[in-house]
């Protein structure tokens, strides 16, 4: 079972829960159709919470509503060209204003006209449908990968102004998702202000919509008509309602059960086996980057905080401030927020968001050799 293959990123195989979320973005698909504006539906989370999966489910609840959807990447914010072909139109040139501004093209090339569509936005006025368009960006923390005061810096925030601010004259959304550090990336393109409603911090599952997605696991992929209730509950706790850790648990209890049939204490052992496995693989990988002495600090911080908990971001930064320049105190806690070790919650406090990583941590660097 160990060498088993778990695909454990995109869309959901099983999707329960996050119904409040989905509800709000219906309602807003149906506010701003009717006011023929638009703005940012805003996904932030830790690595592992969902936030991919649950983009594929509002890309089809638009779709269903008669929306256009279209994927874009963060260069379609300021290349033309990219913006033009993620929305499935050919970007061509004026052939005549080409030549003025000294391109020259291959002979036989074929050259159309798009004068004055000559930026991302102008297209976006252009081919933006009446009935709606939603455009899907994910990994939207790489904004911050923008220079700041470029070419590229300058375009992109303008064609964010005019969708954020509903310029486009058009029901145009921007629906996007990124890690911890996504709404300051927005920040530093000018987007400073989300709608209440349209700035979502993804977090844990319900217990009810855990053992939902279990049990559609052992159902449909194990082949088990009536899945055994001691399976769920107990792989159902191990994860805390994590959606990464939902997957490295009840996926290989599928296919174990998919390979033996019986329900049995053996089989659940080896599968609690590999899904903790996977657990310690991922909070590896969060920690990935940052020194053993950095460790060592957040874990002695968070020794303190109990689980579930969390502090205003003055109580983590003096702590890190006693121990280094602030300069290196901001980068720790900007690293520790994007590696998904602490999460931002609705009130603007800080909290390791997975109960079990919390204790990792702390069992693993807190109590050891200073």
């Amino acid at each position: 079972m160990s060498s088993d293959f778990i695909l454990d990123r995109g869309p959901a195989e099983y999707f329960h829960g996050r119904k409040a979320i989905i509800d709000t973005f219906n309602s807003a698909l149906e506010v701003f159709r009717k006011k023929n504006k638009g703005t940012t539906f805003l996904i932030q989370g830790a690595p592992g919470a969902g936030k991919t999966a649950l983009l594929d489910v509002l890309s089809t609840q638009a779709k269903s509503n008669g929306w256009e959807v279209a994927d874009i990447a963060i260069e379609d914010l300021y290349n033309p060209a990219s913006m033009a072909q993620s929305l499935g139109e050919a970007y061509l040139i004026n052939s005549e204003i080409a030549l003025k501004a000294g391109i020259t093209f291959i002979e036989g090339q074929v050259v159309g006209h798009v004068a004055g569509h000559a930026t991302p936005k102008r297209i976006l006025k252009r081919v933006a449908p009446e009935y709606g368009l939603i455009l899907v960006l994910d990994e939207a923390q790489r904004l911050n990968n923008i220079s700041d005061g470029s070419e590229s810096h300058i375009a992109a925030s303008d064609t964010l102004d005019v969708i954020h601010n509903g310029k486009l004259k058009r029901p145009v959304l921007l629906l996007t998702a990124g890690l911890g550090t996504t709404e300051a990336a927005y920040g530093s393109l000018g987007i400073s202000r989300f709608m209440r409603k349209c700035r979502v911090h993804l977090g844990c599952l319900s217990h009810e919509s855990t053992c939902a997605v279990i049990r559609d696991f052992l159902f449909h992929k194990g082949g088990v008509s009536n899945p055994p209730l001691q399976w769920i509950e107990t792989i159902a706790e191990r994860t805390h309602g994590w959606p990464q850790h939902i997957i490295s648990y009840a996926d290989p209890a599928a296919k174990y059960l998919a390979s033996h049939q019986t329900p049995n204490d053996e089989g659940l052992h080896m599968v609690l086996q590999q899904g903790r496995a996977e657990q310690i693989e991922y909070y590896k990988i969060r920690v990935k980057g940052i020194d053993k002495k950095k460790r060592q600090i957040l874990a002695k911080f968070f020794a303190n905080v109990p689980l579930g908990e969390t502090i205003e971001f003055e109580d983590i930064m003096s702590v890190l401030e006693s121990e280094y320049p602030p300069e290196v105190a901001e980068a720790l806690f900007n690293k520790a927020l994007e590696r998904g070790i602490i999460d931002e919650r609705e009130d603007g406090d800080y909290g390791i968001p997975i109960p079990s990583f919390h204790s990792w941590l702390v069992d693993e660097y807190a109590k050891g050799e200073d």
